[in-house]
């Protein structure tokens, strides 16, 4: 299920819905649904999207660069370092570069000039009170500043940078689907009504969706009353 979230309005909306076989990865049903969504409302524009550690994989980044959409996604503990990101620069796992004594440098917006992702120094920034390295390390007041080019990887070095406060915001919507599952199954009792064959399911769920989205709209007609 593809679902989306309205911050302003603080409701949570079903957008596509697809049953799919068990037996096919999550990382597939995730593309399949994304691609029907996109052709039945090319209206519609996709900007994000939010994906667990199981579409961690090349293949969807790629395709989302294709596709123009930013995609949030958790990434898989069990990948290594990519050998496209030169020896001489340190990076936590999540691609973010470690200054000499081993911080998190912060991120610095992205350079046109250098078409480069630049990052500076935490202490400079004040992120950090104090450092092992001040003396030998860069001796600016701005800090050493260190610069990623997001055509190293296209898994690390994604459009928001993994660790900043957008990618948080914008990731924390993920719990938008898990939040309307919980409305179809519990609040909707789909699990209570009985049924069988997935042409059942199907058909019921698609019911709830639209009572789903009826319930939006009495909700903001509400509060404009107000």
């Amino acid at each position: 299920m593809l679902c989306s979230h309205n911050a302003e309005a603080r409701v949570d909306l079903p957008l596509h819905i697809r049953f799919l076989d068990a037996r096919r990865h999550d990382s597939v049903s995730a593309i399949v649904s994304l691609r029907e969504f996109r052709a039945i409302n090319p209206d519609i524009p996709v900007r994000d999207v939010c994906l667990d550690s199981a579409h961690d994989n090349y293949a969807t980044y790629g395709l989302c660069q294709k596709w123009k959409i930013r995609p949030f996604i958790d990434l898989n503990s069990n990948r290594g370092r990519p050998d496209s990101i030169p020896d001489s620069i340190s990076i936590d796992e999540d691609g973010t570069p470690l200054c000499m004594a081993g911080f998190r440098m912060v991120n610095w917006g992205y350079c046109k000039q250098k078409h480069s992702r630049k990052w500076r120094c935490p202490l400079a920034c004040g992120k950090v009170g104090s450092c092992p390295c001040k003396e030998k390390c860069s001796p600016s007041p701005y800090g050493r500043c260190v610069y990623t080019k997001p055509d190293w990887d296209i898994r690390l070095y994604t459009p928001v940078p993994r660790g900043t406060e957008e990618y948080k915001e914008i990731y924390n919507n993920r719990t938008s689907c898990e939040r309307v599952n919980n409305r179809v199954l519990n609040d909707y009792h789909l699990h209570d009504m009985g049924i069988h064959t997935r042409k059942r399911y199907s058909f019921f769920t698609m019911i709830i969706c639209v009572c789903i989205h009826l319930d939006a709209r009495l909700k903001k007609r509400t509060k404009l009353k107000s």
